[in-house]
């Protein structure tokens, strides 16, 4: 029966405990309602105190009122307090320039743990199920996660719980039709712009094909991946302790000559056991941003900074400090750009520039490298500078044969969305000419016409 499954689910991973106050995150989908009406009969057992939490993305309109009215009802069924709000999170995702998911994600998780302190819940219970868990081990699987990512979503994390996570839709569908529960239907489920709906109904199907108990299996490599992290996490904390100068609730601090003598990959382990410390997950962190955070502490230089998604790195002589802040844009403002080495110190790196006579210029043996590009000087409209990208930005790629959106740009580039505002665009008076390190622009690309050439070159701080 599905209540004792769930029950040894809670036992196995120590999910609740007696006298317990929880908060219910309900969105009026069957999940949310099975898990509601699981932890109302487990209520007695675990003398559990429930409030029922419900928020309007502000995404559906009248279907997402009714929603609101169906939460609302099963409260009162219930005799449960319900705390609801309504926010906007298309103009937050626009605002914060993160796609709909993500604000979703981050807005909910805001809410409900600002829920769960007004009414002192000690617990958070989400309704993810094993295909939840599924679904996400393969989108990071796709994205090119590491051992973390594939863990998928875990069925405990700090105040929040999970107690469906071993279930999986098709039975949760079965329990909800054998006990005549009622549910409503979000419609964006079935939309397939969005990634996870393409994992959900294109690939997990195809899966299913080659091994009808592909769920299962995927649970096993997630649970067998979480045990060799915490394993892992055990070996690391005599290192930890080595390097580590101060773990506070909103900053760390590392000594970076220690962690400097370290092999890289130790390193990179260390300095994403201090993120996890500082944020509470590694959500949103990939490998370009420990490369990052490595360039810190290999760094010859007397101090740096940078701005990593949801905290903020700086070093000044031996000591690392991981900080929270939200991440700032450090090219919202515009550098003036001449003829010369111009350093751009909130990245990091500098920009050569020199005119030449096409002929001996040596454009054929640059042509390859990404760090350096060669543009018809007569086709550049001086003076330059360098900014971050705006809203609206477009950009001619060269080979292309025309412009497209600098945001579509990126995406075909895979240049990750934390990264985009870290990216150098190099723009004369009309337009974006190179977007340094990428490509480019079409429009100032060398010809049989050409006479002098710009040659550009990128170089690292040290």
């Amino acid at each position: 029966m599905l209540l004792e499954r769930v029950k040894e689910t809670i036992k196995r991973y120590a999910m609740l405990e007696q006298g317990e106050r929880v908060l219910v995150a309900v969105s009026g989908g069957v999940d949310s309602v099975v898990l509601l009406d699981i932890l109302c009969r487990l209520a007695a057992e675990y003398t559990l105190d429930l409030t029922i939490a419900h928020l309007d993305h502000g995404l559906r309109g009248e279907e997402a009122r009714e929603d609101a009215r169906f939460v609302a009802h099963l409260a009162r069924k219930e005799k449960l307090a319900l705390i609801e709000k309504k926010l906007d999170v298309a103009e937050f995702s626009k605002e914060k320039r993160i796609g709909i998911e993500e604000g979703a994600r981050l807005l909910r998780r805001d809410f409900l743990h600002a829920a769960a302190d007004e009414v002192g819940a000690a617990k958070i219970a989400l309704g993810h199920t094993q295909n939840d868990r599924g679904e996400t081990m393969l989108f990071n699987l796709i994205r090119g996660a590491g051992p973390t990512g594939l863990v998928g979503i875990r069925p405990v994390n700090r105040s929040v719980i999970r107690p469906l996570i071993e279930v999986s839709r098709e039975e949760i569908l079965s329990y909800a039709r054998s006990c005549d529960l009622p549910w409503r239907e979000d419609r964006t489920n079935q939309d397939l712009s969005f990634s996870r709906n393409r994992i959900r109904h294109r690939i997990l199907p195809l899966l299913r094909e080659m091994n009808p108990r592909v769920l299962a299996a995927l649970q096993r490599t997630a649970d067998l991946l979480a045990t060799e992290e915490l394993a892992l996490d055990d070996l690391l904390a005599p290192l930890w302790v080595k390097v580590l100068i101060v773990q506070a609730e909103d900053r760390i601090v590392i000594q970076r000559g220690r962690l400097s003598q370290l092999y890289k990959g130790v390193q990179a382990l260390l300095l994403r056991r201090g993120i996890a410390r500082l944020r509470g997950d590694l959500q949103g962190i990939e490998k370009v941003h420990i490369d990052a955070l490595l360039g810190l502490v290999a760094s010859h230089r007397a101090h740096g900074k940078l701005d990593l998604p949801g905290f903020v790195a700086r070093f000044q002589g031996d000591e690392l400090t991981l900080e929270e802040g939200e991440m700032e844009n450090p090219l919202s403002f515009e550098v003036p750009i001449a003829l010369g080495r111009t350093e751009i110190s909130s990245l990091g790196i500098s920009l050569d520039l020199s005119i030449e006579n096409r002929i001996g210029s040596g454009e054929s043996q640059i042509a390859e490298d990404r760090e350096v590009e060669v543009a018809d000087a007569d086709r550049v409209q001086f003076p330059l500078h360098v900014r971050g990208r705006r809203p609206g930005d477009r950009f001619a790629p060269l080979g292309l044969g025309g412009e497209k959106k600098l945001k579509n740009f990126y995406i075909d580039e895979r240049v990750p969305f934390y990264d985009r505002d870290r990216v150098a665009l190099l723009c004369d008076r009309q337009k974006i000419i190179w977007v340094v390190g990428l490509r480019l622009s079409d429009a100032v690309r060398v010809t049989s016409e050409t006479k002098k050439v710009l040659i550009m070159r990128k170089e690292r701080l040290t």
